[in-house]
């Protein structure tokens, strides 16, 4: 893994000109508001996950009096759970620049899961993925880590078939992720990820299937119970994931000093 500063004059790493469009092999796979997100080839043979975050003049100086800006946080969070033996989006190097088609930006480039499809994408083929239970044991295993993911819904999370055995679970996209010093199972951290990961996948499964897979994450009947009544009232717009993101980033930051 390696980290660095650089202005786009060419990725060491990848051999790249670190922007998109100013390499061969790069594939475009999504546009968002100040995020660009495509695919290149590696000098190993293997492909990289670009992701450019287009920084804001002023919000992102003032966030970042709180936490670290998205591309080097979610850079230590994927090492961090790599360290933990914890499934994800393999990171590479992150960096940051200055571009004169995009201004200032920072840059995250991942490894690329070969042959995965989105949970979200595979929830909407009845029988693609019938046991969700290994997830939720992930999701036990990164929460006891210290890790909050901050956005665990099913287009977060990648499926991959091995060709003998189970559906193996990736977690990825952890911009808004952070790790606490001590680990966050039954915290307020851990249940905003499990309420997003289960208002995701609700319509396609039954209850009693979620309070299964919660008893295999290690919930108790008495917390099940309570979060499943959660559920009922959980509004996954816009402003309350802000409220709830802005709850964690302020933990975090008590958390550190």
């Amino acid at each position: 893994m390696a980290t660095g500063d650089w202005a786009g004059e060419g990725d060491p790493l990848h051999g790249g000109a670190g922007v998109f469009g100013a390499a061969p092999g790069q594939v475009l796979i999504k546009v968002e508001f100040g995020t660009l997100i495509w695919s290149e080839p590696t000098t190993d043979g293997g492909r990289a996950v670009m992701k450019m975050y287009r920084q804001r003049p002023f919000y992102d100086p003032a966030r970042r009096l709180l936490i670290t800006h998205r591309a080097a946080r979610e850079f230590q969070v994927l090492a961090h759970l790599v360290r933990h033996g914890i499934p994800c989006s393999e990171p590479l190097s992150w960096s940051q620049g200055r571009h004169h088609l995009h201004g200032r930006y920072e840059l995250l480039a991942t490894r690329q899961i070969v042959d995965a499809a989105t949970l979200e994408v595979l929830l909407q083929q009845p029988g693609a993925v019938a046991d969700l239970a290994p997830l939720f044991r992930l999701a036990r295993r990164m929460h006891d880590s210290g890790v909050s993911h901050g956005a665990f819904v099913p287009r977060n999370i990648l499926v991959t078939f091995p060709v003998h055995g189970a559906p193996a679970f990736h977690v990825i996209d952890m911009a808004y992720s952070h790790i606490f010093p001590r680990g966050i199972t039954g915290t307020r951290m851990a249940s905003f990820d499990l309420l997003e990961l289960l208002y995701g996948i609700r319509r396609q499964v039954a209850p009693e299937r979620c309070r299964a897979w919660l008893a295999d994450y290690g919930q108790g009947e008495f917390e099940t119970r309570g979060l499943m009544a959660r559920l009922e009232r959980h509004r996954p717009g816009r402003p309350w994931r802000h409220l709830r993101r802005a709850e964690t980033d302020l933990r975090a930051f008590i958390a550190g000093l």
